[in-house]
């Protein structure tokens, strides 16, 4: 009786893995690509891999980084976003009507379990580490100017500074408002300290 109820679960467990791994594959990865990418020149979206870690990064606990998301997914807002990549990319339209609550609560799980990919992790990691003030603030006044600011992110990124539609993630990180990133300002958005809007 015990081996029938562990053959079960883990039929009930594959069941779910591969459902919600089909719905990731019909109804996120058109604009949330889960292939390592060099450029996002040409994407719809944010990487798979990008968008998990950032919300890992804010939400470490599968219930409440599940809860955020599907809280953003059906009602997208810039105060909530948690990625750089809403300037070029623009926010996400809501799901509503696309997505059911279940298929939600589904894919989000499954996308907190697989993404991102440790190779990614290690990788940004170490990019991101040699990441400093100085890099951004090019004509060195002191200040990180939303201009800088993008033409950095576009050359890590690969992509063209012109394809950024918005500073709007820039609004977060500037703090106090005064349209230039101070050292203090750069140094709570390297540790995610940025309550801006939330």
């Amino acid at each position: 009786m015990k081996k029938l109820l562990i053959a079960s679960v883990a039929l009930v467990s594959i069941a779910f893995a591969n459902n919600a791994q089909d719905i990731f594959k019909t109804k996120c990865v058109m604009c949330h690509t889960a292939k390592v990418v060099d450029s996002k020149q040409n994407l719809i979206g944010p990487p798979a891999d990008e968008v998990m870690l950032h919300v890992k990064e804010k939400y470490s606990n599968k219930q409440e980084a599940v809860k955020f998301m599907k809280d953003y997914i059906l009602e997208p807002d810039p105060k909530k976003a948690l990625c750089a990549s809403m300037d070029k990319f623009g926010i996400m339209p809501s799901q509503k009507g696309v997505i059911s609550e279940q298929e939600a609560q589904d894919v989000l799980e499954y996308m907190f379990d697989n993404f991102p990919r440790e190779e990614y992790a290690q990788k940004e990691s170490k990019d991101r580490a040699n990441i400093t003030f100085d890099k951004l603030d090019k004509d060195k006044d002191g200040f990180v100017s939303p201009k800088e600011f993008r033409e950095f992110r576009a050359k890590r990124n690969n992509i063209d500074a012109n394809s950024f539609k918005q500073d709007l993630y820039f609004k977060k990180v500037d703090l106090n408002s005064d349209g230039k990133m101070d050292k203090d300002e750069f140094e709570k958005m390297r540790e995610q300290k940025i309550n801006k809007g939330d």
